[in-house]
């Protein structure tokens, strides 16, 4: 039964249990235990079946009801995931940009005096990029077979689980990163609490997430691609302003993020929202521009933020 499964939260923002419903749930007949676990990892393509709502205090969007936490992390501990790995190539030069840009306009020295922590790492791409340029990197990956690939690929510093089972240092990293993470998190204001408590003084936070206010979003509305049950909160500017305000940060940049992956994989994972680009997809691969890098936005924003004085 699907009512054993799901949970009521409230708003991950301001604790109220009042929302309106934007879009009402819609689970498979066949949904169980073993079928969420296949949901939950870096490459799904299992459209959002969970209902999605909006807070009527704070207008926070997210997942209510959704599935049960501890389903969630056993879902990410356990995933094996092929598919998401193999674009890691892509993945580290576009981090290596974004990295160089957030040095030189944050003045975050390229060495190894620099300790960075990567949370959500998956298979390692940004742990690699930041190790290729001279910075001192830990990673943490729920999946304990991601984090192995990431260490025997790369000889990377990854370490299975999630935050609150490690035991770092206050005060002991200059940068923390959520990439495509924090909408994942079943307690969002728990972890960017501990990262607070990591990040040195002039520390920065970095965070990648889907734009809820996007114009890509507005444009295709429940067809944006982003609508996963494996996105549990859809911020926008001033909704994720709000809340790093209220965990003591202070944002000083919100820009929109692009990100280079093969032309075939996107045309993939589209083609499961979008049916018509099917024909394209299956042209592209015909023609061997499957694997031609892609450079594209499809609302997601890079945030960065520091820890209010």
């Amino acid at each position: 039964m699907i009512e054993e499964l799901i949970e009521t939260v409230p708003c991950p923002l301001c604790e109220s249990h009042k929302f309106k419903v934007l879009l009402p749930a819609h689970y498979p007949g066949d949904m169980d235990k073993d079928k969420l676990l296949e949901v939950y990892h870096s490459s799904s393509d299992d459209t959002l079946f969970d209902q999605l709502v909006e807070c009527e205090k704070c207008s926070l969007v997210y997942l209510n009801p959704r599935i049960k936490e501890q389903l969630i992390l056993e879902s990410y501990k356990s995933a094996v995931d092929t598919i998401f790995i193999e674009q890691n190539e892509n993945r580290i030069k576009t981090f290596k940009n974004s990295i160089k840009y957030i040095s030189k306009k944050y003045d975050i020295k390229l060495t190894e005096s620099t300790n960075v922590l990567d949370i959500g790492c998956a298979g390692g791409a940004f742990p690699k990029a930041a190790s290729d340029l001279g910075l001192s990197v830990i990673g943490l990956e729920p999946s304990s077979w991601l984090a192995e690939q990431a260490r025997n690929r790369h000889g990377l510093d990854v370490r299975a689980g999630v935050l609150e089972e490690h035991n770092f240092d206050r005060s002991s990293f200059d940068v923390v990163t959520l990439w495509d993470v924090i909408e994942h998190l079943t307690r969002p204001d728990a972890v960017i609490n501990q990262i607070h408590m990591l990040l040195k003084d002039d520390g920065i936070l970095v965070i990648n997430y889907p734009d809820y206010d996007s114009w890509v979003r507005r444009f295709l509305k429940f067809r944006w691609p982003f609508f996963l049950s494996v996105h549990l909160i859809y911020f926008t500017p001033e909704t994720i302003k709000k809340f790093l305000q209220k965990e003591k940060y202070v944002v000083v940049e919100i820009k929109p993020y692009f990100q280079t992956l093969e032309f075939g994989y996107i045309l993939k994972r589209a083609s499961t929202t979008f049916g018509i680009i099917k024909p394209l997809y299956k042209l592209v691969k015909l023609l061997g521009l499957a694997k031609v890098p892609f450079k594209y936005n499809m609302g997601q924003s890079m945030l960065v933020a520091k820890k209010s004085k």
